[in-house]
């Protein structure tokens, strides 16, 4: 008989399909289910939290649980680990495994978070060690960045010419934070310097339905459509299947200026892996973790100017994109299902 686990976690609907922590434990579900070892059953906290943790009181109450996962950032998921220690007590201790999505504590000023209560859990896997380092929290403890289906993409290849256009893409919310203004404002500069459009840069990405926000992106829109080197994709480039990556493969350089506190382990880096695509990003406490020098180009966070010196340097020396490119694609299959599956089987899961 299959065990039964239940999996506690906010997952995409029609309403919020492009953000990170949703796109992320979707995939970590359907890893799960991959093991054919358990018969789960899911909390899901897009839906109305209130009715969502009383099915989860009831399942837990009524149901012989073998193991509890919950795959959210450090908010949400301590306070549903608080919650089942408060009801059920010893109960379920030593059968929580928490899959930690972001940056730990960093940007959660002002919500309620029970790290006492975190050492309850059996296990916890983080995005990256430094989340581990600035929580301290004392149990058992594992690293996995990011989890992707097993795609089988095969590299394409590019021959760059010096003095040749690039073509950029920024693949993240439409959302200041994640550092699009920084984005633009260096490549018109760029493009100035150079007295010619050498950087075309495609924007996609989702938009939240907050005022600010959609306020936002209209300025965006507005402004891309006074530059013909800008490009407002908004959705129509997103990740639907093996077929999203072809489309990604025409791009020469991921523009990942993130000035995002939470950011951690971004899943657009790891799609751009998979593609086969060099990522110059903003280094962000753990971006080393998951690229490095010899895939990935860096500049300092929030800082314009090293952002365009960083397109300038990409531009001139094209041989060094080139070998790039080939560098980030040996990179996917580290956050492939298979690979997580594995981690999985290294944990007692």
């Amino acid at each position: 008989m299959m065990k039964k686990m239940l999996f506690i976690a906010s997952l995409p609907n029609k309403a919020h399909y492009f953000d990170g922590e949703r796109n992320k434990s979707r995939d970590v579900l359907n890893a799960l289910f991959l093991t054919n070892k358990y018969k789960i059953k899911t909390i899901d906290y897009t839906k109305n939290k209130y009715l969502q943790t009383i099915k989860m009181l009831l399942l837990l109450l009524f149901i012989k649980i073998d193991c509890i996962f919950i795959s959210k950032c450090l908010v949400g998921g301590s306070t549903a680990v608080h919650i089942i220690k408060t009801f059920f007590g010893r109960r379920y201790k030593n059968k929580i495994y928490f899959y930690l999505i972001g940056n730990g504590a960093i940007g959660h000023d002002g919500k309620k978070i029970y790290k006492e209560d975190m050492s309850f859990c059996k296990h916890i896997i983080y995005e990256s060690p430094q989340v581990i380092k600035d929580l301290d929290i004392k149990t058992d403890s594992s690293v996995f960045a990011c989890i992707k289906p097993n795609f089988n993409i095969g590299l394409k290849t590019k021959k760059y010419k010096k003095g040749n256009s690039l073509n950029l893409i920024f693949f993240s919310r439409i959302h200041p934070d994640k550092g699009l203004d920084d984005a633009i404002n260096a490549v018109l500069s760029v493009n100035n310097i150079l007295g010619k459009n050498a950087l075309y840069l495609d924007i996609a990405g989702g938009v939240s339905n907050k005022k600010e926000t959609i306020d936002y992106s209209k300025r965006i829109i507005e402004i891309c459509n006074k530059h013909d080197c800008l490009n407002y994709l908004e959705l129509s480039l997103r990740i639907e299947g093996e077929s999203s990556y072809f489309k990604l493969q025409k791009y020469d350089l991921h523009l990942f200026p993130s000035k995002f506190a939470q950011e951690c382990a971004p899943g657009s880096v790891i799609d751009m892996f998979i593609a086969g695509v060099p990522t110059l990003s903003s280094n962000f406490p753990s971006s080393r973790f998951i690229m490095n020098d010899e895939n990935s180009f860096f500049f300092e966070q929030g800082n314009v100017n090293d952002l365009v010196a960083q397109l300038l340097f990409i531009y001139n020396n094209p041989n060094i994109l080139e070998s790039k490119r080939e560098l980030s694609y040996l990179e996917r299959l580290k956050y492939n299902y298979d690979e997580f599956l594995n981690h999985l089987n290294t944990i007692g899961l």
